[in-house]
C-alpha cells in the first residue's frame, strides 16, 4: 500500500529499483516498441505534465539536480569523455546541418569551430561566471544555450574572422582544396591552402 508521505513513497520507489533494476531493464527491452507507440501517443500530453511540473517545483527541481550532479560528478566525466565525439557531432549538426565552414565550405568535421557570428565570444565566457563550463558544445547540448547567433567554421577561417574583427579586412583567402580523388591523403598534406593576394589581383 503506498505510503501517504511522498518521500516515502520515493524512498521505498528508490529502494525497489536498487534491488530490481535488472527486472525493469529486461521489461523495457522486451516492450521497446509499446513504449515507444505510447510516447509518440502521448507525446504533447507528457511536454506539458513535465512543464507545469518544472514551473511549480522549480527550485526543488534545481536542488536536485544539482545535488545530482555533485554526487555524480565522476560518472558524469567518464560519461561526457567517452561520448563526447558522438555529442559534438549532433551539436555541430543543430548549428548547421551541412557542417561546412561558412567560409572556405571545409567539412571536415575535426577541423570545424562554433563561431559567434558576431563575435563577443570571451564577454559571453566571462559574463557565466567561473562556476559554469566554457565548453559551448556542452552548453548547447544541455539546452542551456541557443545556436541562433553561431555558424561553424574551420580553425583556420575562425583565426582570420578574430584578425579581420582586430585589424579590418585583410588580403589573406583561404581555400579549402578537397581531394577529388580516392588516394589517401596523409594527415599534415595541404587540404587547407593558404594564400595572399596580390594588390593588382
Amino acid at each position: 500500500m503506498p505510503y501517504k508521505d511522498n518521500e516515502k513513497n520515493r524512498a521505498a520507489r528508490r529502494a525497489y529499483e536498487a534491488t530490481h533494476k535488472h527486472v525493469r531493464v529486461a521489461w523495457r527491452d522486451t516492450h521497446k516498441k509499446e513504449l515507444h507507440d505510447w510516447y509518440e501517443k502521448n507525446k504533447e500530453r507528457v511536454k506539458k505534465q513535465s512543464h507545469e511540473y518544472y514551473l511549480s517545483h522549480r527550485e526543488e527541481t534545481l536542488q536536485r539536480t544539482k545535488k545530482y550532479h555533485h554526487e555524480h560528478k565522476e560518472e558524469r566525466k567518464k560519461y561526457y569523455k567517452e561520448n563526447y565525439s558522438e555529442i559534438r557531432l549532433e551539436v555541430l549538426a543543430k548549428i548547421d546541418p551541412s557542417m561546412k565552414c561558412a567560409r572556405c565550405g571545409c567539412d571536415e568535421t575535426r577541423f570545424l569551430d562554433v563561431n559567434h557570428i558576431k563575435g563577443g565570444g570571451y564577454e559571453e565566457h566571462k559574463k557565466r561566471g567561473k562556476k559554469v563550463t566554457k565548453n559551448m558544445i556542452l552548453l548547447i547540448h544541455t539546452g542551456k544555450r541557443g545556436v541562433e547567433d553561431l555558424n561553424l567554421l574551420c580553425r583556420i577561417c575562425n583565426a582570420l574572422d578574430h584578425l579581420e574583427r582586430v585589424f579590418g579586412k585583410t588580403r589573406i583567402r583561404i581555400v579549402w582544396d578537397k581531394p577529388v580523388t580516392n588516394t589517401p591523403v596523409p594527415a599534415l598534406d595541404q587540404n587547407i591552402l593558404i594564400s595572399r593576394k596580390s594588390e593588382n589581383s
